[in-house]
């Protein structure tokens, strides 16, 4: 009977006059036979049956307005509530006041208007009905000696107020909890065919099976991988041994605990059945996912392939200029006339020879697996002993840099391969020489030990030249990549191959501050946690 204030309640109008019939009803028969309550019509016995008749033909008179709906609902609403007011209160004023049963009547009808009605119509009806009791109390209290009506008619006009805001307030949070339940039918609703619509749309096959291997769901995916072409929703009388006996056997066995919870398969295609217990309402079932491994093999040859053509592309981008400076110079050799020009020829065959002999180096490099040897060293001096060898390098080379080191720590053991550990910062820093130069030609690298909270410890190389732009960024550790007229660009990705190698990361990150230069950033793990 209760619905959100503001809605057309007809079917708790309906209630309410079948209510209203069966109170006539026995108000009418309580008059007729005169065996009812003694207060009724005890002070006015013609009107007391007069009032009840007439209320009975205006309760068969609102039934068939119902029936009709000639009135809208609020117009109806509002005409049952006055009726039942105006009537009440002439069966109460008949009866010498609205005592005993007439009372619980009031108070009942004003309930009712209040679900009908709600809000401020309800509020307006129960002070009405208050006004209506008093007065009646005060007009009882003139004419008879009875001194009680006054102080009765109060706790009565208190209760109608009372019921009244409790109904608006139950009707309220009837109302919030019917929102609620429709917005989280709507939501489960909405999740249900969502996660429907995203197990048609996936490319692994999706199965949902009971013990017995009766099929409850399949989709299209699973469908086709397993050679049923049928609709993809009829799963009536489908079952898994007749669709395909391998999943339904691998299915058996891992119940049974024999079978692990995937399963490889050759027929009709490559296959893996992957299996996994659901609890639902209807008892345990077992979701099975089929993952297309001809497909996967399929991309995985094609990247391969992909791979295959970026490498030879970049390879024959490499060789073509070398091989065409020998080529020039190999047709120039014959022709040359003095010893000079032969020496300068032959100075160009080999250092392009070398060149391209370093690339081929590097591919091959590039391309085996670094063989790690482990040993247990002190990161602190091992880069300090790194640092001295190169600033002597520099100063016999009459180069103005410097190298700095800079440690939070005394000591920092680690486990790693320390010939690749010099060829990582070796790369590092001729990377450095060569693109990370300042204006004025004096580089400055700076090498920073921290512990991390990963438990490894972090070593960042940074310079003092030109930022790196952020469009090459992502392209730095790709094969073959560089900037540099006689690189190869394989420095920095065999430097991230040999850090990958030792349990360790290779990253480019952004200099503290405003700081110039780049920065890139070594994690290798602490000697603890390696072993």
């Amino acid at each position: 009977m209760i619905e959100p204030a503001g809605t057309e309640n007809w079917r708790g109008l309906r209630l309410a006059n079948a209510y209203r019939l069966l109170l006539t009803l026995a108000l009418t028969a309580a008059a007729l036979t005169d065996r009812g309550p003694a207060v009724f019509g005890q002070a006015d016995a013609s009107l007391f049956m007069l009032t009840a008749w007439a209320y009975l033909f205006l309760a068969m008179a609102f039934e068939w307005l119902l029936e009709l709906r000639i009135l809208p609902f609020r117009p109806q609403a509002h005409l049952h509530t006055a009726g039942d007011l105006a009537c009440l209160m002439l069966i109460a004023h008949a009866s010498g006041g609205p005592e005993g049963p007439i009372a619980l009547a009031l108070v009942i009808t004003v309930g009712i208007a209040a679900v009908l009605h709600g809000g401020r119509a309800a509020i307006g009806y129960a002070a009405g009905g208050v006004l209506l009791v008093l007065g009646e109390a005060i007009y009882a209290s003139w004419t008879q000696a009875d001194a009680n009506h006054l102080t009765n008619s109060g706790f009565l006009g208190a209760a109608l107020l009372l019921i009244t805001v409790l109904v608006i307030a139950f009707e309220r949070r009837a109302a919030l909890w019917e929102h609620q339940s429709h917005a989280r039918e709507r939501e489960v609703r909405y999740l249900s065919e969502l996660a429907l619509r995203v197990m048609e749309q996936t490319d692994n096959g999706i199965i949902v099976s009971d013990p017995d291997g009766r099929i409850e769901y399949i989709n299209a995916a699973a469908r086709q991988m397993l050679g049923e072409h049928e609709a993809a929703n009829e799963t009536v009388d489908l079952r898994l041994p007749d669709l395909h006996t391998g999943v339904y056997d691998a299915l058996r066995a891992w119940h049974a605990g024999s079978g692990g919870q995937q399963h490889d398969l050759d027929q009709p295609r490559r296959l893996r059945a992957q299996f996994h217990p659901i609890e639902t309402a209807l008892g345990p079932r077992t979701l099975i996912v089929l993952l297309d491994l001809s497909a996967e093999d399929e991309r995985v040859r094609r990247d391969k392939l992909a791979a295959l053509g970026r490498l030879i592309a970049s390879i024959a981008h490499e060789v073509r200029n070398p091989l065409s400076s020998i080529h020039q110079a190999a047709e120039l050799l014959p022709e040359s006339e003095t010893t000079a020009e032969r020496e300068q020829l032959t100075e160009i065959i080999t250092r392009h020879s070398d060149r391209i002999n370093r690339l081929v180096e590097d591919v091959l490099g590039a391309s085996r697996a670094p063989v790690v040897h482990i040993q247990e060293v002190d990161m602190i001096d091992w880069l300090a002993q790194f640092a001295e060898r190169r600033r002597a390098a520099w100063q016999t080379a009459g180069e103005p840099f410097t190298i700095q080191l800079d440690a939070e720590m005394e000591h920092a053991p680690t486990r790693v391969d320390t010939t690749h550990l010099w060829q990582v910062m070796d790369n590092l820093c001729d990377n450095a020489e060569r693109h990370g130069r300042p204006a004025d030609g004096h580089l400055d690298i700076r090498l920073r030990v921290t512990a991390a909270a990963g438990q490894c410890w972090q070593i960042q190389i940074c310079d003092n030249g030109p930022r790196i732009p952020p469009a090459e960024r992502d392209a730095l550790f790709e094969p073959f990549y560089t900037t540099h007229s006689q690189g190869t660009g394989l420095g920095l990705f065999v430097s991230r191959e040999l850090a990958m190698a030792n349990r360790g990361e290779l990253t480019l990150v952004e200099p503290a501050g405003d700081a110039p230069g780049n920065c890139f950033r070594l994690c290798l793990p602490m000697a603890e946690r390696a072993g």
